[in-house]
């Protein structure tokens, strides 16, 4: 698309698209959402050109729409992006995602995203002043935040009424993320932001049976809704100490069953004694040898170590 053509777009969409070739027609009955993830109400042609959509006039939905659709027809004439798609597991939720990505650069020029992130991270607020600065909806800005996140994350909206997420643009590979529609894991800080608050701080996200991931959150409120960023990695500088995941190789000391005259019994996991080749106990702290030379005396005579009981007047059996 032309620059002209691009700027007019974010003014008149429909007429931008005219002057690229494009036929636009007006269709009531398109108003469920496309497959494959789709979340426009709209259809595109590629042979005759043609974007079928259902209006919601001047609205920003109705500006997503058109630039969504009008994104699957330049998705359908690059062979490249074709190829691409073809060897993808998912090749239609990657088409969905790539038109989403499109319709965000056209929607939002590169200099207004710049001038809201500045030099980043992009945070929750972010998604709020973009909002209020373009005629771009909440879910197109959400798009162009996160191809701005330097990491694995996402950036999620979520309804405050019902809990519930109402969008999530998932960045990099991450085992556990948000899905539309997902109620909000059960104490997690997005529940309890009110209003005009902002949150930065260590989280995480789960699974409604029970699979949990740490995350760093950084988010803001409104009456309405929730606008938060959530990240492998603390972007925002949340915690002040990070502590290395433990990396300790498996403990390979003898464990076994153990009794001792001090009546201790149980388990003890320990190195045995080099003398004696047994475990210390946990309670006396003595093995073998200890226990040994606590029965025995040295014989005045001898200086050998005997059993007490051989002992007379200091004296053993042997010297007597």
């Amino acid at each position: 698309m032309p620059e002209h053509v691009r700027a007019a777009f974010l003014q008149n969409p429909k007429r931008a698209l005219a002057e690229c070739g494009v036929r636009v027609q007006e269709v009531p009955q398109l108003s469920s959402a496309r497959g494959a993830g789709g979340m426009c109400d709209g259809l595109s042609l590629a042979g005759p050109r043609t974007v079928l959509y259902a209006a919601t006039p001047d609205s920003r939905r109705e500006h997503f729409t058109l630039a969504h659709e009008y994104a699957h027809l330049l998705v359908d004439a690059d062979d490249d992006a074709l190829g691409w798609l073809a060897d993808q597991a998912e090749p239609g939720a990657e088409q969905e995602r790539m038109c989403d990505e499109i319709a965000s650069a056209l929607l939002i020029p590169d200099a207004e995203l710049a001038a809201v992130i500045g030099a980043g991270p992009i945070t929750g607020q972010h998604l709020i002043e973009l909002f209020t600065r373009t005629q771009a909806s909440q879910i197109v800005c959400a798009i162009a935040l996160a191809g701005r996140l330097t990491c694995a994350g996402a950036v999620v909206l979520t309804a405050r009424a019902t809990q519930t997420v109402v969008h999530a643009t998932r960045v990099g590979p991450l085992p556990i993320y948000p899905t539309r529609d997902q109620p909000l894991p059960t104490g997690h800080p997005l529940r309890f932001l009110r209003p005009g608050a902002q949150i930065c701080r260590e989280s995480f996200w789960a699974t409604p049976w029970g699979d949990r991931e740490t995350f760093y959150l950084n988010a803001a409120a409104t009456a309405v809704r929730t606008y938060s960023v959530i990240a492998v990695t603390d972007l925002w500088g949340a915690e002040r100490l990070h502590l290395p995941a433990s990396t300790a190789a498996p403990d390979a000391r003898p464990s076994e069953q153990f009794s001792c005259r001090c009546g201790y019994a149980g388990r003890v996991t320990g190195w045995p004694c080099d003398d004696c080749g047994q475990l210390f106990c946990p309670r006396c702290k003595n093995c073998d040898c200890t226990r040994r030379a606590s029965l025995t005396e040295r014989c005045t005579q001898c200086t050998v170590h005997v059993a007490r009981t051989n002992l007379i007047g200091g004296v053993c059996s042997n010297c007597r």
